[in-house]
């Protein structure tokens, strides 16, 4: 055997050594990223992956409810606020679906779906998906999507606050349910019909009907109270009397800004985190009974570092420290919408939290713009949640890498993702790793288009014992 062959063999029995050795063994990571190296301490044993990511490739430009520029009629008033991605055609192929509105018109807009042709390209369906007309939104405070009607698909609902401008008279929720055939049908006729300022929402099963119910987080524009709306099992709603304490429906004392449903205290029962708004007062956890009765916990949240002034955002749970019971994050920012904050709450046991945002998320409370929306994403693929930030505005969006044990480490953009909060990932081609539609809103005036990019992961680059990069 030549000594070529000898070297080359002896890099192979090395690299499989190596491999065995952290199949076992907790390993030290290295991220490598555009602002240089982080150390990482990984505490499970899984392989961890950050792909590379492709340049942003434009596949679509939309005039929504408008005009082209230079063609006749009046410029287009709207503007992209949301997307999101779930199987909306039933073909098994992820699709996406987009929002918009105009702050403080009041004016209403059609919702779109840009469906997957199966190759990993969206292309524009909203007429192939929905029976009928789309759904439109005023101000889309917030999508769910679950299972409402009970056939294994995932449906629609918007939480639409209205015009966000005095008098605040709020506006109708919308609600968009999955038929045979891969078709969907507007049926917010299923609704309570109500104008209700709705800037939160939440949905799962309190009452233990086997049906997806919904907390409605009105703030009281069109004199309309927060609400619980039960199920009947086939995505009609009713609203729910005496479930909620009243001094969670007493807008003098208590107004939440945003929620979430969570099982805090491992009785098998979805909880209420409601997220304070009122200076001088805690966000609060419910407890439910089981039978969809709520009771306030006496120990409010521990407070944010801009308490009393605090404005809560966001709420996503999680089990993040790995103990059964599942942890906080809350995004808040001032009541003046100054600065940005996340914290981090670890559950006790007992359904009341402490806070180690200090130890497990260092950060700086002074940046701004503040936080719209969380969003809990394995990124790396290590089998951990990772933290993705969306600030408001033309922003770069941020990113925290999980080291397993619940502690949160920044991580570069990556992702070749520009400005703006209007991103999604998405599997796009069923090949196991996470690619992103990313779009710019396009403008106010009609005078420039909304651009859809696809960010596509590439893989991942050659692993090396204890690192992983890009």
């Amino acid at each position: 055997m030549n000594s070529r062959k000898v070297s080359i063999l002896t890099l192979v029995i090395f690299l499989l050594i190596a491999g065995l050795v952290i199949a076992v063994s907790p390993k030290s990571v290295k991220v490598l990223a555009a602002s240089g190296a982080t150390d990482i301490s990984q505490t499970d044993s899984s392989w961890a992956c950050l792909p590379r990511y492709s340049e942003p490739h434009e596949f679509l430009y939309l005039y929504p409810h408008g005009k082209s520029p230079g063609t006749p009629g009046p410029d287009t008033q709207t503007t992209l606020w949301g997307v999101d991605s779930a199987d909306f055609n039933d073909d098994g192929q992820v699709d996406a679906v987009l929002w918009r509105g105009l702050f403080q018109s009041g004016e209403a807009f059609e919702i779109d779906i840009l469906l997957n042709d199966g190759s990993g390209t969206l292309a524009l369906g909203t007429s192939q998906v929905f029976s009928g007309k789309a759904p439109s939104v005023v101000e889309g405070r917030e999508l769910l999507l679950a299972d409402f009607n009970g056939d294994d698909r995932l449906d629609m609902f918007f939480a639409d606050q209205g015009m966000d401008n005095h008098p605040f008279p709020g506006h109708q929720n919308t609600l968009a349910l999955s038929a045979p055939g891969g078709k969907m049908i507007d049926t917010t006729s299923n609704l309570p019909q109500q104008s209700d300022q709705t800037h939160s929402a939440a949905a799962a099963d309190i009452d233990g009907d086997d049906d997806i119910d919904l907390y409605i987080g009105n703030l009281g524009g069109g004199g309309v109270l927060p609400q619980l709306w039960l199920n009947n099992g086939a995505g009609v709603f009713t609203i729910a009397q005496n479930l909620l304490p009243p001094e969670q429906t007493d807008l003098s004392l208590n107004w939440y800004t945003t929620s979430a449903f969570a099982d805090v205290n491992n009785d098998t029962y979805p909880d209420l985190i409601l997220g304070q708004g009122n200076p001088n007062r805690g966000s609060h956890v419910l407890l439910n009974d089981g039978t969809g009765h709520f009771a306030q916990m006496a120990t409010p949240l521990p407070p944010t570092i801009f308490a009393p002034n605090q404005q809560p955002v966001d709420i996503k749970a999680a089990d993040i420290s790995g103990d059964g019971y599942v942890d906080l994050f809350l995004s808040d920012t001032r009541s003046s919408y100054a600065g940005r904050y996340i914290q981090i709450l670890i559950n006790k046991g007992n359904g009341t939290f402490r806070d180690e945002t200090a130890a497990r998320l260092p950060q700086s409370s002074n940046f701004s713009p503040w936080i719209v929306w969380l969003d809990l994403v394995d990124i790396n693929m290590d089998g951990n949640l990772d933290l993705v930030v969306k600030p408001i505005g033309e922003t770069e969006p941020f990113f925290y890498l999980n080291n397993g044990a619940g502690d949160f480490y920044p991580l570069a953009n990556v992702f070749n993702i520009g400005t703006d909060n209007l991103f999604t990932f998405m599997d796009l081609d069923q090949n196991g790793f996470l690619d992103i539609l990313w779009a710019y809103p396009g403008c106010y005036d009609g005078t420039c288009p909304e651009i859809h990019n696809i960010v596509r992961a590439q893989g991942c680059p050659l692993f090396l014992p204890g690192v992983y990069g890009n």
